[in-house]
């Protein structure tokens, strides 16, 4: 039976972004949605992740017959990953007061507050000591991290790129590093030649950095998760898959 029957489309309207359309499927015998989104791109792509609403990104054609033959192939895949992440264990959100633990290029800090009217975050005696004017509010301290974050992974990322691309026989320099803080991905090439890195990055040890970036410098040569892609990303770090676990977690 075609899981598409009596299926119901939703038009979400988002003035100057490329067209989106919510879709109803069964997967695993309940209606789930599906955000599918027209997008400059030249495949289809699933993204499920925790808490939020499927999407499927297509190119801008692509006809809905075979928008429906892919979802129709990918039904299993999407219950596996949904029954993966809810098996997954959540995190607890971190906290942001005294001698609470902050990772940074893989070791744990104890966090050191206090009171000063000029903001300054600083790694030394091995504590990470934030000073600001409002060391008792979470929210005010938890930015004031993410910034020195950004700073970091600006100062640091640069040198592990130039690293990286010289392991590659024939190398493609990238045109922009973008740096910034993302919720759902770690890094991302752009067709024009632009990475852009996690700031969150700076957490982990420099091994996973390194495979984040080297992840991200073979889409240079092979824009999709291709055969082509992953030979190349074995022959350049055959450990990868267990570089790409230290970001679990």
């Amino acid at each position: 039976m075609p899981y598409f029957n009596n299926r119901s489309t939703r038009k979400v309207s988002t003035p100057g972004a490329d067209p989106s359309y919510t879709r109803t499927v069964q997967v695993a015998g309940l209606p789930t949605d599906i955000l599918i989104k027209r997008c400059r791109r030249k495949t289809m792509a699933l993204h499920v992740y925790p808490g939020k609403v499927i999407e499927l990104r297509v190119p801008l054609k692509c006809p809905w017959r075979e928008i429906d033959d892919f979802l129709d192939s990918r039904l299993g895949w999407i219950e596996d990953a949904q029954h993966e992440l809810a098996n997954r264990p959540v995190p607890a959100p971190p906290e942001y007061t005294e001698d609470s633990l902050h990772r940074f290029m893989g070791v744990k800090y104890p966090l050191r507050l206090e009171y000063g009217t000029r903001s300054r975050v600083d790694l030394e005696f091995g504590m990470l000591k934030v000073k600001c004017r409002m060391p008792g509010n979470q929210a005010t301290v938890a930015g004031h991290i993410d910034s020195w974050y950004r700073r970091q992974a600006m100062d640091r990322f640069p040198d592990r790129i130039s690293e990286c691309l010289q392991k590659f026989p024939e190398p493609r320099p990238h045109r922009n590093l973008i740096v910034r803080k993302m919720k759902a991905r770690w890094g991302s090439c752009a067709h024009n030649g632009d990475i852009c890195l996690n700031s969150l990055l700076v957490k982990f040890p420099e091994t996973a950095i390194d495979f984040v970036i080297t992840h991200e410098l073979c889409h240079l040569h092979h824009f999709s998760h291709s055969k082509g892609f992953y030979s190349l990303l074995e022959s350049l770090m055959p450990d990868w898959k267990e570089r790409e676990q230290l970001l679990v977690g």
